[in-house]
């Protein structure tokens, strides 16, 4: 009897204490041969603000890490930072800003008032793909990157073009044609996190996309976010922080995901820039989902169109005529789920 309640004193203890649980990457083996990984936000906004929990769990486990943005800041009129293009720089603590939207500079600025870290956060200007290939292969050069993983705030990237709701494509489009030309990175990958938190996405496509991924072994697995993990803990930290600048616009995508780890469910909506429309927060939102980015490049049905493309403007003209021209949509798809 004495040994049963002791058992149970333990097991109850266990249960009670917070523990801290490690973020598990399926793609670690594969990022763990680089010396120098880029994890770079591919759809603009707060999309790098999505590879923090991993960026944070490869630091702990020794890997040199360096993040990028794909930016909607004004990088061409900043002053200050490491400044490698006209449209390339990197953002550091130390400089202040009087444009109001500028997530990258408040990033930097909670690494160096929260951990008493100076880190860089790099920051490509939204163009095209011929001045973002070219600003990706100078910082490959200037940091020795060997490796790249791409974050998608939400799943755009696993849009094809023929899809019933394709939503803002364009945007992760081009730095998926211009990270698909760096041909001698030999380690280049695709994650995606925050399903179900866009709007006007055909999410049956996008499951039906990524069956189709499967079949050609280019989907590497997937892995949740929870609340008991450091990785997890720190994020939440930044993104609150730098959402709570009174000048700074919120992250729907981020805030999606915290909400889901925070096991919110539904129409929920934690910041103000939601109300009014309908948000579906679930189990599905906090997933990683990781791909091959030549496999998913390959599967596109029109980013060779972007090759030559100057501006974001440009790649969407593009996009329309062809899609227009060329493209014929999938026949519309009902998920069995009620």
């Amino acid at each position: 009897m004495w040994h049963m309640l002791h058992f149970q004193c333990d097991f109850s203890e266990v249960l009670t204490r917070k523990f801290s649980m490690e973020l598990n990457l399926p793609i670690f083996d594969q990022v763990s041969q680089c010396k120098n990984l880029l994890i770079a936000g591919m759809g603009g906004g707060f999309d790098v603000f999505c590879g923090l929990p991993i960026y944070f769990e490869l630091k702990r486990r020794g890997l040199n890490v360096h993040l990028a943005n794909y930016s909607f800041s004004e990088i061409q009129e900043f002053k200050g930072g490491e400044r490698l293009t006209k449209t390339l720089v990197g953002v550091k603590a130390e400089y202040q800003w009087r444009y109001p939207y500028f997530p990258e500079l408040y990033l930097a600025q909670w690494f160096a008032e929260k951990r008493q870290e100076d880190v860089t956060i790099w920051a490509f200007e939204k163009t095209g793909v011929v001045p973002l290939l070219e600003n990706y292969q100078v910082l490959v050069k200037h940091l020795a990157i060997d490796g790249i993983l791409l974050i998608d705030g939400g799943v755009d990237s696993l849009v094809r073009g023929d899809e019933t709701g394709t939503g803002s494509l364009v945007e992760d489009a081009i730095s998926l044609c211009a990270v698909n030309a760096l041909t001698d990175i030999p380690i280049r990958l695709i994650s995606c996190i925050g399903m179900g938190a866009e709007q006007d996405i055909g999410f049956a496509h996008i499951f039906e996309n990524i069956a189709d991924l499967t079949k050609e072994s280019a989907f590497f697995g997937a892995c949740s976010l929870l609340p008991q993990m450091e990785a997890y803990q720190l994020y939440q930290d930044a993104l609150l922080s730098v959402q709570q600048n009174p000048l700074q616009d919120p992250s729907v995508i981020n805030s999606s995901i915290v909400s889901a780890v925070q096991g919110n469910y539904g129409n929920f909506h934690m910041t103000e820039k939601t109300r009014g429309s309908r948000l579906w927060i679930s189990p599905l939102v906090p997933l990683y989902w990781f791909f091959d980015l030549q496999k998913v490049a390959a599967k596109n049905l029109w980013i060779e169109q972007l090759e030559f493309t100057d501006t974001v403007m440009h790649a969407l003209s593009v996009y329309l005529r062809f899609s227009r021209m060329y493209i014929q949509e999938r026949p519309k798809t009902q998920s069995p789920l009620p």
